[in-house]
């Protein structure tokens, strides 16, 4: 039983904004810690319900953020950007199943905490029509290499959003949002315990789970918060305005949207300022 886990930071227990969030904030080191704790209670879980292999992509920005020699030792880890799947990098390489740790809701979401959709000039995506953010997104790639996402842990957004979407998901919410940068959050411990219970569960019932798949062609709508974002967009070959702040992009297939909205994406924050 393969594992591959994608591991983000704003969705950990205990972690409510950027100060925690972002590299050179003032309270990150705390942060990394507490997010490389509920991976290994992720690996811990996923191993006692009878995995025989975890990878751990890094999936918060540029991928460097678990302290990599307190990891257990018996995952693997993708760390570093760019890479050709982004977050879900590794996916791609035969898993059986995957989890999403620390991962927050989609940008807009009321009382999600630290709500985004990958970049902050994102303010919707939809993938043939449906609204998708991280959650959505990054499943629907995970469904295209025919791996079922069986678990997920965050803020009580996020697992709503995840629920929506694949309803027979493991889902464990560490944090309720009180507001974009507030939260009531379980001890790290407590919220650890349930990860690793969680993640044993979800293992033995890998079996029954199916993959969240997205049809093909796929219609790739993205809204942004700038129209100079729209504008560097726009450069790329195959993009169509919808309006002053909307593209479109029609892919074969879900690995393409998915590649061609991380380049859109990185595109958008190229300049800071506008």
């Amino acid at each position: 039983m393969k594992l591959f886990i994608s591991a983000d930071i704003e969705g950990v227990g205990g972690v409510v904004r950027g100060e925690q969030s972002s590299r050179d904030a003032s309270d990150y080191a705390h942060a990394r810690k507490l997010m490389t704790a509920e991976v290994n209670a992720a690996i811990r879980g996923a191993f006692d319900g009878g995995a025989t292999e975890v990878v751990v992509a890094d999936a918060h920005h540029i991928g460097l953020n678990l302290i990599s020699d307190e990891v257990d030792e018996r995952a693997g880890q993708i760390i570093g950007t760019p890479r050709r799947l982004g977050m879900m990098e590794g996916v791609d390489k035969g898993f059986d199943a995957a989890f999403f740790i620390g991962y927050h809701a989609s940008a807009g979401t009321p009382k999600g905490v630290i709500a985004h959709s990958y970049r902050r000039r994102v303010a919707e995506i939809k993938l043939n029509d449906r609204k998708v953010g991280e959650v959505g997104f990054n499943a629907a790639l995970a469904g295209h290499f025919g791996v079922p996402v069986v678990l997920i842990s965050g803020d009580e957004a996020a697992c709503a959003e995840a629920r929506a979407l694949l309803p027979h998901i493991f889902a464990v919410p560490v944090k309720k949002g009180l507001g974009a940068y507030a939260a009531a959050c379980l001890h790290p411990k407590q919220a650890q315990n349930l990860i690793c219970q969680s993640a044993r569960e979800a293992i033995s019932r890998v079996s029954s789970r199916a993959p969240f798949v997205v049809s093909s062609p796929v219609c790739l709508d993205v809204r942004f918060t700038t129209a100079s974002a729209v504008d560097r967009c726009l450069r790329l070959p195959g993009i169509e305005l919808l309006d002053g702040a909307s593209l479109r992009y029609k892919a074969r297939d879900v690995l393409e949207a998915y590649q061609v909205f991380n380049v859109m994406a990185d595109l958008a924050e190229l300049v800071h300022h506008i």
